[in-house]
């Protein structure tokens, strides 16, 4: 099943949900359409296992120190979800839109995105308390930093001159550096 899962990944990632056919996906695995029918009764199953293989990556962020500031903990959280987003998986979770599937695979994915918007907000809301966060609107401010990370999932490709480690570096210092406090923000985009 595993190299199901990545054929298909990539093949959604390369062509989007709608181009994606289940045709194109038996013939990278080398296998019959009604083989794949084995694995999975049809692209729907698919796409939601491709996306919902994401979403479990990035739910299962633990910080490295669970006494650390808000701001490190989300910088940790930030990085985990870029590099997610930088694979195949990823790429799938990020361009896929809602109405593309049916309600049951729509209804698991926003499920999986409301629970990483959580985590978002608790780690804003934890940054605010212990000052490591300027004051700010938390829900607007969870829209942009997962808009931000969703945005590498629709141009970046594996390969570029940047790793998905590098990419989600960059990514994450410059968006830290507008969270925290004004006299604070050269030290963490310097030493974050």
């Amino acid at each position: 099943m595993e190299a199901v899962l990545h054929a298909a990944a990539q093949a959604f990632s390369e062509n989007g949900y709608h181009r994606t056919s289940l045709d194109g996906i038996a013939e990278r695995l080398g296998i019959s359409k009604p083989t794949l029918y084995y694995y999975a009764a049809g692209k729907d199953e698919l796409i939601a296992a491709v996306v919902v293989r994401a979403l479990d990556q990035i739910r299962a962020f633990g910080p490295a120190d669970a006494h650390a500031s808000g701001l490190d903990q989300l910088k940790q959280l930030l990085r985990r979800y870029a590099e997610v987003v930088a694979t195949d998986f990823g790429r799938c979770l990020a361009q896929l839109n809602d109405a593309d599937v049916g309600e049951a695979v729509s209804a698991r994915i926003r499920d999986g995105k409301r629970t990483i918007d959580r985590q978002l907000r608790a780690l804003i809301d934890k940054g605010k308390a212990d000052g490591s966060i300027a004051p700010c609107d938390t829900r607007l401010t969870a829209f942009m930093l997962g808009g931000a990370i969703n945005g590498i999932g629709r141009w970046y490709r594996d390969a570029g001159d940047l790793s998905p480690a590098a990419v989600a570096e960059i990514y994450v210092n410059q968006m830290a550096v507008g969270l925290v406090p004004r006299g604070a923000a050269f030290s963490v985009a310097t030493h974050g």
